[in-house]
């Protein structure tokens, strides 16, 4: 028997749903526990899938060789119908022109499975690049930032509400810096399916009980992970822009429990910095 919400939730994960259809999964997923469970699980299901399937390419030229090949096929004659009820068995020529319809419809098909992971390739590489656009755009923005306070990018607290590595995101806001918050979410994240994300103020997190900055704080970051400072000599030091041409300031948000703390982000598949 067909679960209809577990086709809607995979319909979602693989970006087969109209745009009315993925607000609507993306409101319930606020409101229903039981529809964000089915939904992570699922997506888990289709991460494993995601890593055992080797990453081919098809061939170039394939897509627009198939449809050549299609449209060559010789198209069957128009008949004429007769007035009056046909009693004879079809002829030869109607089970060719149905011979001809199968086969175009099998090569439909075969061009369909060829394309498929051409399409999903592109998808991911699509989410992929905008992850990389949001990463330079908060490069900017930390190199504006960091002229206009002696140098340092914003500083990470050691203790108190405040001390947390995506405190970055509220400095910025609050400077004026960050003026589209979603900047901070990865497209290809879990947290990008959420539409509630925001960004906290400073202020909004000192206000807040202990319970509540915790979960300010757990989110006040996006998809991304910031570098919070080094110690020197056992003294916690903020990172300053020394203008080298290489440094690791922002990526992905790595995860604890993946091999090599690979980002979660695209699946694992990908890893932006």
């Amino acid at each position: 028997m067909i679960d209809p919400v577990r086709e809607q939730v995979l319909g979602y994960l693989l970006g087969a749903l109209d745009d009315a259809e993925m607000e609507q999964v993306q409101a319930r997923l606020q409101n229903d526990e039981a529809y964000r469970r089915q939904w992570a699980a699922l997506r888990r299901q289709l991460e494993q899938l995601d890593a055992a399937k080797p990453d081919v390419s098809p061939l170039p030229g394939l897509a627009e060789r198939t449809c050549r090949r299609v449209f060559a096929q010789p198209k069957p004659s128009p008949r004429r119908r007769s007035l009056t009820p046909e009693t004879a068995p079809p002829s030869w020529r109607s089970r060719v022109g149905w011979l001809d319809t199968t086969v175009a419809l099998a090569v439909f098909a075969l061009a369909g499975l060829c394309t498929l992971p051409a399409i999903q390739s592109s998808r991911f590489h699509a989410r992929l690049t905008s992850c990389s656009d949001n990463l330079r755009e908060l490069g900017t923005m930390l190199t504006v930032y960091s002229g206009a306070n002696h140098g340092y990018f914003p500083r990470v607290p050691t203790q108190g509400k405040l001390a947390s590595a995506g405190v970055y995101a509220p400095t910025l806001l609050q400077g004026g810096f960050l003026t589209e918050p979603r900047r901070v979410v990865c497209p290809d994240s879990a947290l990008a399916a959420r539409g509630d994300f925001r960004v906290p103020s400073l202020d909004e997190l000192q206000a807040a009980d202990t319970e509540k900055a915790a979960q300010l704080r757990q989110q006040m970051g996006g998809s991304y992970g910031y570098c919070i400072g080094y110690l020197d000599h056992g003294i916690f030091c903020a990172t300053r822009n020394l203008q080298r041409p290489g440094f690791a300031l922002m990526a992905d948000a790595p995860r604890e429990d993946r091999p090599d703390r690979q980002s979660d982000n695209h699946s694992g598949r990908g890893q932006n910095v």
